[in-house]
């Protein structure tokens, strides 16, 4: 499914570098190396040309998703001894009129907007808000476009002995009515609006935790009913109330001319952003290591990596140009060498 949605959007972008994805090999490549790994329970293919988008691309989102998720587990882990998390939501107010790259915009300055100046430097210390991650979502339902922001904080411990919050949960409120507030103000600052809905905090790490675990998973009914994304990875969990995701824009658009216009307005409006952003000085605090999403849409080595294949060029080619690359990548997901060999001998004789 991955790949055929690929090809869906090759058609749909044909001046973007998804135009080579998966499809050509990487200059001086004699042959494509398909690599199972038993950690990650996924196949990658070695030698092949990536586009590295997260936003858009069926192929490229699964391994940078899959990294970025590896990346947000470490970070909480490493965390736990000094910090305890907590998740706030930031959304606003929107409707069908309501253009997704002057939304989405005008979001992220009323965000840049509540967490500087004179307030948040007061506020900040108090709330002992020692960092944070920023992922973006957005998906499209009855309302139009539903941009939204999931940011973990981690909190300094010593909090939860102050006289502020004995606990998370005191620390939630306080967080709730303070910063809930200051976000309706900003975004009122750059002409939107929101209500109580706008802004929410979780508390529990274990609902955290799932949100980070789920990043980057294809939901399991798509074979009978094509649904929506939500996610903690902007384009790969379940979404919720009836809104869709970009994949499902991607699905649909063969048929229904709104749904290529949906996704074309997502492609333009995301185009050179960033899913995620960490805020200064966490990434090194807690020692993780960021790659491109160019490198990581290659895959990630792990010690478990095995050859399950090594193809021709020329077969490679054929492959492709035929339309068997999503049904070659399925069983080399099995992690399968011999069902993999046989189908390969197969194609190989059906386009010699």
């Amino acid at each position: 499914l991955r790949f055929y949605l690929l090809e869906i959007a090759r058609g749909l972008l044909p001046d973007n570098r998804i135009k080579v994805c998966w499809r050509y090999p990487l200059p001086a490549r004699k042959s494509i190396e398909i690599i199972y790994s038993d950690e990650r329970g996924c196949a990658r293919s070695n030698g092949t040309m990536k586009c590295g988008s997260g936003w858009v691309c069926p192929a490229c989102m699964r391994y940078i998703s899959q990294r970025r998720r590896e990346e947000l587990e470490t970070a909480m882990s490493r965390s736990k001894d000094k910090y305890f998390t907590v998740m706030l939501t930031f959304t606003a107010r929107h409707n069908r009129g309501d253009g997704l790259k002057d939304l989405l915009a005008a979001m992220v300055k009323a965000y840049g907007k509540t967490f500087s100046g004179r307030w948040w430097q007061t506020m900040k210390t108090e709330l002992m808000a020692s960092g944070a991650i920023r992922a973006t979502e957005i998906t499209y339902g009855a309302n139009g476009w539903h941009p939204h922001f999931h940011v973990i904080w981690f909190v300094d411990k010593a909090m939860l002995d102050d006289d502020i919050a004995g606990s998370p949960e005191e620390y939630a409120q306080a967080v709730l009515s303070h910063v809930g507030d200051q976000w309706l103000t900003k975004l009122e600052s750059v002409g939107l609006s929101g209500n109580s809905a706008a802004f929410d905090v979780r508390t529990a790490n274990d609902d955290i935790a799932e949100y980070v675990s789920k990043w980057g998973h294809m939901p399991a009914d798509w074979s009978s009913n094509v649904s929506a994304y939500e996610v903690a990875s902007a384009t790969t969990k379940k979404a919720r109330n009836g809104n869709i995701g970009v994949l499902d824009m991607l699905f649909n658009s063969e048929r229904d001319p709104h749904m290529k216009h949906l996704f074309l307005e997502y492609y333009h409006a995301t185009k050179n952003k960033s899913q995620l952003h960490w805020s200064k000085g966490l990434k090194a605090e807690l020692d993780i290591d960021i790659i491109r999403d160019e490198i990581a849409a290659q895959g990630i080595e792990t010690e478990t990596d095995r050859l399950l294949a090594e193809i021709p060029i020329y077969d490679w080619k054929n492959i492709v140009s035929n339309g068997f690359l999503g049904q070659v990548m399925t069983y080399a997901n099995a992690g399968d060498e011999n069902r993999l060999k046989w189908l390969l001998e197969r194609l190989r004789d059906k386009f010699p």
